[in-house]
């Protein structure tokens, strides 16, 4: 008698099990597909990796070691738009393709990211500490704060893809000039043209990161991309930590070469108070990676990893 085939298994290796995070989503279109969706707890979750024909990686780092225990490997997803908590160089050489989930947080980063850019721009967190004084000295805060109308200002940003178009569109819309540089995106059309990095740094009132985490782009804005920027320019990150060399960016506030940041994103997650190089930094906004944060598009996130997993598997022939 033959044994029954084995049904196609998606594993989740590092289950969000410190949020108490739920896959209900992803099993209601999983399942109807004859895929079983596998959750195991994150101790037990490489004892499962050679049942895994899809294996969904939140945090990292998933690296060639934990790709020799896959018995059979059609794909490896991100859970996220950027792809950095896989080693690309070892699943390309294991010929594993790598998925993110490229489509769902599109709109929300792009609305978080232009909200950083208000909040720097118009300097509220300055603005609100003087409105709970007992004296509003206006003229003050315009000499002090530098603050100029969105349409006499140019904003450059690195990283031309889904989101930092979707950026720039909003960015106009409130009468922003845009500006990008981005080597992966030869051609984003007349409304933002792209220019070389050096040049975007000197020209643009502000500066936001929208970038994924590559070899290339790890430490990009160091001390000398700093120096390179617009005195009194404002800095926004919300694209990954380690773009940013953060001594460098906590020198360029503390000297006034910046006027103000906004960040989303830390070289580590979260930062540790006692060796945090932005600590007691001037003029300097955190939220706390939620940039990706909004009720519709959590919804989003979650169908988009099942549905980035059906797609690897049908392209292998496993499902029909």
């Amino acid at each position: 008698m033959s044994l029954p085939a084995r049904s196609p298994t998606v594993l989740v290796w590092d289950q969000l099990d410190y949020l108490d995070w739920s896959y209900d989503i992803e099993r209601s279109l999983l399942e109807p597909a004859g895929v079983r969706l596998l959750v195991p707890q994150r101790s037990d979750a490489d004892d499962h990796l050679a049942e895994a024909d899809v294996v969904i990686v939140h945090d990292g780092p998933f690296g060639a070691d934990r790709m020799s225990r896959l018995r059979h490997p059609l794909g490896l997803v991100c859970y996220s738009v950027g792809m950095d908590q896989v080693d690309a160089r070892a699943a390309e050489a294991a010929g594993i393709p790598v998925r993110n989930l490229p489509r769902w947080a599109t709109q929300v980063v792009a609305e978080h990211g232009l909200t950083l850019l208000l909040a720097a721009l118009r300097r509220l967190p300055a603005q609100d500490a003087a409105a709970r004084t007992t004296r509003w000295d206006h003229r003050k805060l315009i000499a002090d704060l530098g603050i100029e109308l969105f349409s006499l200002q140019t904003v450059g940003i690195i990283g031309a893809g889904r989101i930092g178009q979707a950026f720039a569109q909003r960015a106009r819309a409130l009468g922003f000039r845009t500006i990008a540089t981005d080597p992966a995106n030869p051609d984003t059309g007349p409304e933002l043209p792209l220019v070389a990095l050096s040049e975007l740094l000197a020209i643009s009132d502000a500066v936001v990161v929208m970038a994924s985490l590559t070899d290339t782009s790890r430490g990009l804005m160091d001390e000398a991309a700093f120096a390179g920027m617009k005195p009194g320019a404002a800095f926004v990150n919300v694209a990954r930590g380690p773009i940013v060399v953060e001594s460098a960016l906590a020198d360029a506030l503390r000297s006034g070469r910046l006027a103000f940041a906004a960040l989303d994103v830390r070289a580590v997650e979260p930062p540790s108070p006692e060796t945090d190089p932005l600590r007691d930094v001037p003029n300097l906004l955190l939220t706390p990676h939620t940039a990706w944060v909004a009720a519709t598009s959590h919804r989003a996130y979650h169908e988009e990893a099942a549905v980035v997993s059906l797609e690897l598997l049908r392209s292998a022939g496993r499902i029909a």
